[in-house]
Order: structure tokens, then C-alpha cells, then sequence
């Protein structure tokens, strides 16, 4: 068969240019294509206004010397063209539940104090939580790093307490070893980072994402687009090549004695570029529904597809602001406010409906990033994303209505939705609906247009205890 190239990598998130830099540094020919006008996916950035946002990036962990992720950027050869600012470390999570605060410092050891201190009487179950996060966390890459034989026969027992706790959920993990609710509600926060409840959180998922970011937390200088700007530099420098502004309309397919295999795609123009390998970094809805054709699937992945459910939608505000928010003793960690103590409460009321008629909503998410960024700080203005979840069935009526395009009642749920967060906001920074500079709301719809996300989601598909880990 005659290719075009060795290699396409169907949309440039994080995903799709992670996979495909290592490939053209191996000297595969690779081809990123990428319906939106930027790469990057939801790590892109845009400006409105003179203001620059990023919807997806709000802060990386493991930056520091030895870290994970730096390994991984310098490993990838971007390390040089990536620099970071670090957040607060005496506080790069500053968490309200209700009346009560805290803030959680950088350092593993430095967090158990701050716990233990504020909960005493549950200073034991304090340690034995967070020596269960780090025992998961350096038992996680255990699986993937399996070269032989031998190393499999013995991943069980370099494994223990994975194949122990790692399934049960995060509500009975701390259940077991927590006894104040409030401690447990500080202690489940995280959960906005990957979308789901306590109650149907594998407690090894919960893990590594509070593992990652035990040794404090840092942000891109530029923004989130500095990290996919880095990745193309990179694979453009080993021949690889991107098309931009490039939707791909369908995976072509063709049969032979052990199935049916990819071997090019058709863009939205018609033209059809063939490969040796495609990989795709769309959701698995799109990939098979959409790109391939459902008619073109076996029973069975047609069964798991069926099965597939998505992480929540969410609303990202927008906002620039004329308020002196340093002055107001606000600072580069991220702000969570909720008056919740039961976080599985919390997700339940963000995928009610009837959410659209609250007065406040139940819950926020909010990154100064101009604090974050002090370069981005400009003509005395502050940039503000604020991010909310809420359940994709609000905006299942105007799936079908183009961006640009959406009705009238679109545009009213939007301007009363903005009023509500802006009244969430108001715990966190008083005042800001009456200085506002820019303000814009983004929907689930949005999601969809920019990122081609299936039904919003933030986080893509669920890592639930009834699907995870889940393979195709």
C-alpha cells in the first residue's frame, strides 16, 4: 500500500502530541491533524479582548527537581522551551467548605502536619491515609514498566496494596481511617481535578492525582498554549508536520484475514491521506460512532461502546477584572468553594437540572491566573477562569444548533447561569460582579465545538469502578 506518511494522529491534545513526538523522534514520519485553528486541545489559549485564557490547564505538579512530569518534558526534549512559575507553597489549594478553610502546603510531610493540626483526633488515620496515597502512587507505573516474564509473575506482589485498596472507592478508603466529615470533604476536593464523586472514585484514581501534586503545584509561563506550542517546536525539529483548521471526517477502513484494520483518513474536504498507523485522540464515541462507523464494528466493541459513560460536563467563566485581587490578599493557589461537607452530595446537585434555577450554584473552581502568571498581568487587570460542573442534559436541546448560531433561550440560560456563578464567586472574591472587565461564559456546547468532547466532558471518559481500567 502507498502512504503518505507512516504515522497520523487524528487532533493535537495532549494525548494525541504526546503520542506523537516520541514517534517522530523515532524516526517515523508523523502527521498531527487538527480540526481546531490551535493546537493543544483543551491546553490551548485564546485571547478576547486583550485577555488570555486557558479553559484546561490550571496547574501541573511534579515540576520540581526530580519530578515526574519534568522527567517526562525533558525525556520529550521540551523541557528547555517550557518554564514555570511556582504557586503558593504554603498554599497552592485554598479550600472554603461553607465557613471553614484551609489551605494545603507543598510537601507530603508539610500536609500531614497541617491536617494533623487542625484534626488532631484523627492525626492516626491522617498518616495512614496519606502513607497509603504514596505506597499507590509508586505501585501505579509498577504494571507498566513490566519487561519480562519474571516482572509479571511478580507485579502481584510489588503491587499489594494496589491490588488491595487501589479498586475500593475513595468514600470507603477514607471511611475506614477518617472520622470528621469536614476532613473528609477537604480530603475529597480533588475530585474536581478528574470529575467524579467520592462514592464512585477508584480510591488508586483519587491517588494519583492528590499524589501528583504533593510536592506543590506550578504553572506554565504563557499560559496552557506554552505546552503544546513546546510539543510542536519539538516534533516539527524531528520532520513531523501539523494541519491546523483540518477536521477529518472518517477513519478509511479496510478487511483482511485478521479483521478490519485503518489505514488512512478522509479530511472534511474530501482529500484522503493513507498511513501506516493511525491513532486517534478522540473520544472513543467519536473515534468508532463517527470516524469508523458503527456498521464497521464488532458486536462486542459495539456492546462496549454502549456501556461507555463520560465524565460531567462543566461551565467556564471567563472574567477580567479592574479589583486590586493581591491587595485582597488573594494569591496564585487555586480557590475551591462549596457548602457542601458531603461531596457526593455536591455532585448530585451539579447534575440536577433544576441547578438552573439556583440563586448561587453548588460549587466552584477558581484560578487567578494573572497571580498565577505575573506576566499576563496587564493595564491593572486580572484574568480570572472560574469553572463550574453541571450535567450535559441542561444543553441536550441545542445539540444541534451550530456555535455562532444558538437561539435566543440559549443565550438567556447563559446570561442566568453567569449571574449564579458570579453569586458562587462572591465567597471568594467579593465585589467581582461590579468590576468586570470582560466577562464570558463557556457551555458544554462549547466544549463540543472547540474540543470536539462527547456531551461536554471535562475529563473524557469515566475511570468508575465498573469500568475501570477499561481498554477497547
Amino acid at each position: 500500500m502507498d502512504v503518505d506518511t507512516d504515522v497520523i494522529v487524528i487532533g493535537s491534545g495532549a494525548g494525541g502530541l504526546a503520542a506523537a513526538l516520541p514517534l517522530a523522534q523515532a524516526g517515523e514520519r508523523v502527521l498531527v491533524v487538527e480540526q481546531h485553528n490551535v493546537p493543544g486541545g483543551l491546553c490551548h489559549s485564546f485571547r478576547k479582548k486583550g485577555h488570555r485564557f486557558s479553559p484546561g490547564i490550571h496547574y501541573v505538579g511534579q515540576i520540581g527537581e526530580g519530578g515526574s512530569m519534568r522527567k517526562i518534558y525533558e525525556g520529550l526534549g521540551v523541557a528547555d522551551d517550557l518554564a514555570f512559575f511556582e504557586m503558593n507553597p504554603d498554599g497552592y489549594e485554598h479550600i472554603q467548605i461553607g465557613s471553614q478553610f484551609i489551605d494545603i502546603p507543598s510537601g507530603k510531610q508539610a500536609t500531614i502536619e497541617r491536617f494533623k493540626q487542625r484534626f488532631p483526633a484523627d492525626a492516626q488515620g491522617i498518616e495512614n491515609y496519606f502513607s497509603l496515597v504514596d505506597k499507590i502512587c509508586r505501585q501505579l507505573p509498577v504494571v507498566s514498566e513490566t519487561r519480562s516474564f519474571c516482572d509479571f509473575l511478580a507485579v502481584p506482589f510489588r503491587t499489594r496494596e494496589m491490588g488491595r485498596y487501589g479498586l475500593f472507592s475513595l468514600k470507603k478508603t477514607l471511611d475506614d481511617r477518617i472520622d470528621d466529615p469536614l476532613l473528609k470533604a477537604f480530603l475529597s476536593i480533588q475530585c474536581g481535578d478528574h470529575g467524579l464523586p467520592p462514592s464512585r472514585t477508584p480510591f488508586a484514581l483519587h491517588a494519583a492525582v492528590t499524589g501528583h501534586y504533593l510536592d506543590g503545584a506550578y504553572y506554565p509561563k504563557g499560559g496552557g498554549r506554552a505546552i503544546p506550542r513546546a510539543f510542536v517546536r519539538a516534533l516539527k525539529k524531528h520532520k513531523g508536520d501539523i494541519l491546523l483548521s483540518t477536521p477529518v471526517e472518517k477513519i478509511i477502513t479496510e478487511k483482511n484475514k485478521q479483521g478490519r484494520h485503518a489505514i488512512g483518513i478522509q479530511l472534511g474536504d474530501g482529500t484522503e491521506l493513507r498511513a501506516k498507523k493511525i491513532i486517534s485522540n478522540a473520544s472513543p464515541q467519536i473515534t468508532y460512532e463517527q470516524l469508523v462507523g458503527r456498521e464497521l464494528l464488532s458486536k462486542k466493541l459495539q456492546k462496549k461502546l454502549d456501556k461507555m459513560t463520560y465524565t460531567t460536563a462543566a461551565l467556564t467563566l471567563y472574567i477580567a477584572t479592574d479589583l486590586d485581587l493581591a491587595g485582597m490578599n488573594l494569591d496564585s493557589g487555586n480557590y475551591w468553594y462549596t457548602p457542601f461537607t458531603d461531596v457526593d452530595a455536591y455532585y448530585r446537585q451539579t447534575q440536577n437540572p433544576n441547578i438552573v434555577n439556583a440563586e448561587e450554584l453548588p460549587g466552584i473552581f477558581v484560578g487567578i491566573t494573572s497571580l498565577k502568571d505575573p506576566d499576563s498581568f496587564r493595564n491593572g487587570h486580572h484574568t480570572i477562569e472560574a469553572v463550574s460542573f453541571i450535567s450535559y442534559d441542561v444543553f441536550r436541546q441545542w445539540q444541534h444548533t451550530t456555535y455562532g448560531n444558538r437561539p435566543d433561550d440559549y443565550h438567556r440560560l447563559k446570561h442566568k447561569l453567569t449571574a449564579s456563578m458570579l453569586k458562587t464567586i462572591e465567597h471568594i472574591i467579593p465585589g467581582i460582579a461590579d468590576h468586570l472587565v470582560y466577562c464570558d461564559l463557556s457551555t458544554p456546547l462549547t466544549n463540543d465545538h472547540y474540543v470536539k468532547s462527547t456531551k461536554g466532558s471535562c475529563y473524557g471518559t469515566e475511570k468508575t469502578l465498573s469500568i475501570w481500567p477499561f481498554q477497547l
